[in-house]
């Protein structure tokens, strides 16, 4: 439980270009918005150890300077209001903005960046088989084992002179 006289801790800063480049190495989960790179922090590298981290990449692509510097706002803002135990302690997390993030609504952003960090640590098992509105755990076995056969292809047609 938290100490309601403590103010809420908030999460670190990936500042070098080092940390970016390594987050970008690592794990990734991507929304029409955003995508959202991560990377579990080795043991003796700087920071706290205990400290999530999170940066921002906002490219030219997003926009004019005054659009990037509202969408790094608005991120900075939807990361702080993050519930505390969203993301992982040891954690670095990098946030790839996209053009359509500055027309989404704000709780849409919110949302984002919450299924992305679970989509980032999600287990090959946990995630949905392709196709299936199931979930794994749902989804019906394959009927048979082996290769998955393909169809006969059919005879080609000639054509008349």
């Amino acid at each position: 439980m938290t100490d309601p006289l403590q103010p809420p801790r908030r999460p670190g800063r990936l500042t070098k270009r080092a940390e970016f480049v390594a987050a970008a190495k690592g794990r990734r989960s991507s929304t029409p918005r955003l995508t959202l790179q991560a990377r579990e922090r080795p043991t003796g590298s700087t920071g706290a150890a205990d400290q999530v981290r999170f940066g921002l990449t906002v490219s030219r692509k997003v926009g004019t300077a005054t659009e990037r510097n509202r969408v790094k706002r608005r991120l900075r803002s939807a990361l702080s209001a993050l519930p505390a135990d969203a993301g992982r302690d040891g954690w670095d997390y990098v946030v790839v903005a996209r053009r359509d993030i500055l027309a989404a609504a704000f709780p849409t952003l919110c949302d984002d960046i919450t299924d992305s960090l679970r989509g980032v640590h999600r287990t090959r098992r946990d995630a949905p088989r392709p196709g299936s509105v199931l979930g794994p755990a749902l989804a019906p076995a394959r009927p048979f084992p082996g290769p998955v056969p393909t169809p006969p292809r059919p005879a080609p047609v000639e054509e008349p002179r």
